[in-house]
């Protein structure tokens, strides 16, 4: 059965069908429905204002991102595939691309989705003015992970100014991203960059995978490029192995691997925002390279060293508050240990930064929960040093049949350097049961 959804524009007037599970609005007072809250006022409005279908195409984005969280996959046949119906006010020049939305939302999040597209005026109170004297030649996302701290430090060595797009939806994750920005503006001055924080927040949710969290990101990032040229670009600095996230086991396949910035999701997006008349492109200067690639070949390694324990990279940020527990990286989930093996390559890893240090868990890889992304990359690295074609089988490339060489040898380069950097990890930081697992002598 799917769940059926519908989002209201802001002052939209209108009776809203039945039969609906949900009707969610932009936090107006006196509005029947679900409040989404937001600081969408701080988007700039100088020196342009952004188009309609620009401001449309965000309000969707976080339409797409509230279902996402409302609806849990448990209640799938499958526990995962989704039914998902969402009813969005848009303007003109949206008006018949949802069948091509709705099949790139299937790719990124693995669900069926039906997209109803009404005609509204669409105007969500951009209200940022833009005081400064300089203007700038990108706009960064800046999640408060360590990809986004190495791509904005290599930008602002190599002269470009930026502004910092990040979004939050709680307090702690902010205080990260605005730290960050705060070293970064010491090191390089208030004239070479500036960060913007933006706010979208849903209280309620019953799923926590949010696979369609990087669309509500880009299409932050593309409202505030919007306010300064047609084509200003969009840096999305993300290392290659998670570009691609190469299914580590054979119950990882699909979107059980995220694709939030795969190659073939961000360049069917820039070709969809085109069809629309917006010419912003996506540009990924790491999608060749692994996460201690970009360490090691970052421009300014002294202040990466300074601000990288800043960083977060962890995908559970609060459980260290659900269980009332010191407030910290997890040290267990799969973007911990890929950061860990990524600074074990520079010698900046230390299992004492984390709530728990996996590799000295002896008994971790019996926990179900906590032991999870551990057993699937220590199986991941002995099938890739025995039967390397296995996991290559797995990935996918999202090119047409005669593009495959192309991108095949590129990214089976990646992957090579990516087990050789979770391997050394497992050799210079496992204890002995780690090397036993991997039947190492």
């Amino acid at each position: 059965m799917a769940y059926s959804l519908y989002l209201r524009a802001p002052g939209e007037k209108g009776t809203v069908p039945r039969g609906l599970n949900a009707v969610i609005h932009l936090d107006e007072p006196g509005v029947s429905g679900q409040p989404v809250h937001h600081s969408l006022t701080h988007l700039l409005a100088s020196p342009c204002r952004p188009s309609d279908t620009i401001q449309a195409f965000l309000l969707a984005a976080a339409g797409v991102w509230v279902a996402d969280k409302l609806v849990s996959r448990r209640l799938a046949r499958d526990a995962w595939t989704r039914d998902l119906e969402i009813h969005l006010p848009v303007s003109p020049q949206w008006l018949l691309l949802g069948p091509r939305l709705s099949r790139l939302l299937a790719f990124l999040t693995g669900d069926r989705w039906l997209l109803k597209f009404r005609e509204a005026s669409v105007s969500l109170g951009f209200s940022g003015q833009w005081r400064r004297s300089w203007q700038p030649s990108a706009v960064a996302l800046f999640s408060g992970g360590l990809d986004s701290l190495v791509g904005a430090i290599d930008c602002l060595e190599a002269g470009e100014r930026l502004l910092l797009l990040s979004h939050y939806d709680f307090g702690q994750l902010a205080a990260t991203q605005q730290a960050l920005a705060a070293g970064l503006a010491d090191h390089y001055g208030p004239d070479r960059l500036h960060h913007l924080g933006v706010r979208v927040m849903f209280a309620e949710f019953h799923e926590p995978t949010l696979r369609s969290r990087s669309l509500l990101y880009l299409a932050l990032a593309l409202a505030a490029a919007a306010a300064f040229s047609p084509g200003l670009p969009i840096v999305v600095p993300e290392n290659g192995w998670i570009s691609f996230n190469p299914p580590l086991t054979l119950n990882r396949l699909g979107t059980y691997s995220t694709r939030t910035t795969h190659p073939y999701f961000l360049r069917e997006l820039a070709e969809l925002w085109s069809e629309a008349g917006v010419g912003h492109v996506l540009r990924n200067p790491y999608q060749h390279q692994s996460k201690g690639e970009m360490l090691v070949q970052c421009r300014n390694p002294s202040l990466l060293k300074k601000l990288f324990p800043l960083t977060s990279s962890c995908a559970h940020p609060v459980v260290s508050r659900w269980e009332a527990e010191p407030q910290g990286e997890c040290g267990y989930c799969y973007p911990c240990l890929m950061r860990r093996a990524a600074l074990n390559r520079l010698g900046w890893d230390d299992g004492g930064h984390y709530r728990l240090d996996a590799l000295a868990d002896k008994n971790i890889l019996r926990q179900r929960l906590k032991g999870a992304d551990l057993r699937a990359l220590l199986l991941a690295v002995q099938t890739w040093a025995q039967k390397p074609h296995e996991v290559l089988a797995r990935l996918w490339l999202g090119v047409p049949a005669a593009e495959v060489p192309a991108r095949y040898y590129p990214a089976r380069r990646l992957l090579t350097a990516g087990f050789q950097e979770i391997a050394q990890f497992f050799q210079d930081k496992g204890t002995a049961w780690i090397r036993s697992y991997l039947d190492w002598r």
